[in-house]
């Protein structure tokens, strides 16, 4: 059951992805001679505001992702909650993630404010405002995506390839919060950056737990390989 909900939630997800990518192409395809005071929408900068909020939204759901994952492999949610449970919606948050990017990027192709261009977007450095921190966005998308379809290709990139992806979400999240707080139009504002501080305590705090709750899990292990290997050998073998 939760199997066949996860898919129809993806199906649904990418469903508003398309449609989403469509309303934006179709809004971008206008003639370039359209006075922006003919629609409410261009003369108060609505597309400039999704585009910030979504930055936002985004931010969010990068950051739920990375502390699932971290709490699946730290077991931090065992006892609390159901660990397929958790590996789930860390999964299907992933997925999420891409959406809100991909919508933070292209809603801001048709606002008369911006001027941006499809390349300047979604090829790093090329926008000509503030390109590192617009680039760092850029890759911090495409690595989104690698490391999502890395669910899907286990079996191929194997278990150490899987894990080396999973782990450059680390560089994914700092290079997110980068984006953000240099190229973020609300980056001086008191409540952002107490956002974007917050995200990157949580993570800092997240991963330490994960390391100290790896070297406890090796602990016994290698307590209980010790008596064996200091057993003599005759009464080893009596």
């Amino acid at each position: 059951m939760t199997a066949r909900l996860s898919a129809l939630a993806r199906l649904g997800v990418w469903v508003a992805a398309l449609t989403l990518a469509g309303a934006v192409t179709l809004q971008f395809s206008l003639p370039a001679d359209t006075p922006p005071a003919t629609s409410a929408m261009s003369s108060t900068h609505t597309w400039w505001y999704l585009g910030r909020a979504s930055g936002f939204v985004a931010f969010g759901l990068l950051l739920a992702s990375v502390l699932l994952g971290l709490g699946i492999s730290s077991r931090v949610f065992d006892g609390v909650l159901l660990r397929p449970w958790v590996f789930d919606m860390h999964q299907f948050v992933s997925i999420f993630v891409l959406v809100a990017m991909l919508f933070h990027a292209l809603i801001l192709l048709p606002d008369p404010y911006a001027h941006f261009r499809f390349a300047e977007l979604m090829v790093p450095f090329a926008s000509p405002y503030r390109p590192v921190a617009v680039g760092l966005g850029s890759i911090a998308f495409y690595g989104s995506v690698a490391v999502t379809l890395s669910y899907y290709a286990r079996q191929r990139i194997g278990q150490r390839g899987w894990r080396l992806l999973h782990y450059a979400s680390f560089a994914l999240f700092a290079g997110a919060l980068a984006h953000g707080a240099l190229a973020g139009a609300d980056s001086h504002r008191v409540w952002s950056q107490v956002v974007y501080l917050a995200g990157g305590l949580l993570v800092v705090f997240f991963t330490f737990f994960r390391i100290l709750a790896a070297r406890n899990h090796s602990r016994p292990k290698a307590a209980a390989s010790a008596p064996a290997s200091a057993t003599p050998a005759g009464r080893a073998s009596a």
